[in-house]
């Protein structure tokens, strides 16, 4: 993070600006429970399959339809529920990403509504509302 952009990303493929972000929200992603549960059915039949075709007289299909279906199982046991943070901008765009554990999400979303509001606040009393100036004396040139 620096002062006006969240660089979000291993080699950060992803860049906000700061002013831009409203507000966060964080949880675990709810959406699409009917497909995923579809896709958890047929992954239970087609173990169902696979155990027959091993038991009977096609054992290299059954092998093939049960590494498949554990396949499809064990990605959408993967998406139940992913942590997400979803950062709010003014408009209808907002964007959402995706954790893989759930502290790793909180530690984000906390992290960027400090920012927020660390970005909103006015300096403490006392201290220079601006930076001080690089050349604070004129610089002595040669020319009279």
């Amino acid at each position: 993070m620096t002062n006006t952009t969240i660089n979000v990303g291993y080699p950060y493929n992803q860049t906000y600006n700061l002013r831009a972000i409203v507000g966060t929200e964080h949880g675990k992603d709810s959406s699409g429970y009917i497909g995923k549960m579809m896709w958890i059915i047929l992954g239970v039949f087609g173990l169902l399959y696979g155990i027959t075709g091993i038991t009977h007289d096609a054992p290299v299909l059954g092998i093939t339809v049960l590494a498949g279906s554990l396949a499809v199982l064990w990605k959408n046991m993967q998406m139940l529920g992913r942590p997400y943070v979803e950062l709010k901008f003014a408009g209808m765009n907002n964007q959402t990403l995706f954790m893989k554990r759930m502290s790793d999400a909180e530690h984000l979303a906390a992290s960027i509504n400090l920012a927020l509001a660390d970005m909103h606040q006015p300096p403490n009393p006392g201290q220079p509302a601006s930076h001080p100036p690089i050349f604070p004396n004129q610089p002595v040139s040669g020319l009279n």
